[in-house]
């Protein structure tokens, strides 16, 4: 599996650009997340990238920039292994273009990377086997641009589990000046 990690620069400030999954989908029913999925045979982890984040909201390879991969991480259930891909969304005015498919993703929408960094919290988890803590991102200051009609969308999106692990990930070093946490998250 893999994902990408879309960054863009909106207003004026870098950003992340994530999604809700539908409420109506089997698992992880309405998490905020990044655009990804399942390899499929002959793909590289950038392509398959590639290919779900066009299938889910429409972003067109072309209209990204890749600028490489992150460390893989595993899932605690160790049932598999996801290559985050980071990549740069090369023109802000797409955004407002995007083909969302709706079966799939209830929402799309930015936040700015500061805002990410500034409210970042750790969460301690038990589970049946071990104890572990992770990163959690809460905001108000995003920016929707795509959600689908009739569904109510907080006012505050939180990102936690495996994505909240990749993007801890991805502001250690996108932005290390204001994102300054001791957590240490093993990755693959």
């Amino acid at each position: 599996m893999s994902v990408l990690i879309p960054l863009v620069t909106v207003d004026g400030r870098d950003s992340v650009l994530l999604t809700k999954r539908s409420i109506h989908l089997r698992s992880h029913r309405g998490e905020v997340c990044f655009p990804g999925g399942r390899k499929e045979p002959g793909e590289t982890t950038t392509e398959t990238a590639l290919r779900e984040t066009f299938e889910e909201i429409g972003l067109d390879s072309k209209n990204v920039e890749i600028w490489g991969n992150l460390k893989s991480v595993i899932r605690r259930q160790a049932d598999f292994i996801v290559t985050p891909i980071v990549g740069h969304i090369t023109d802000e005015s797409i955004l407002d273009r995007l083909i969302v498919k709706s079966d799939e993703v209830q929402s799309v929408f930015t936040i700015p990377i500061d805002e990410l960094a500034r409210n970042a919290s750790l969460t301690k988890f038990n589970s049946k086997k071990m104890k572990y803590t992770l990163p959690t991102f809460d905001s108000t200051d995003f920016k929707v641009h795509h959600n689908a009609s009739g569904e109510y969308l907080h006012s505050t999106q939180r990102v936690w589990g495996l994505s909240a692990v990749m993007l801890h990930q991805a502001l250690t070093l996108l932005n290390p000046e204001v994102y300054k946490h001791d957590l240490i998250v093993k990755f693959f």
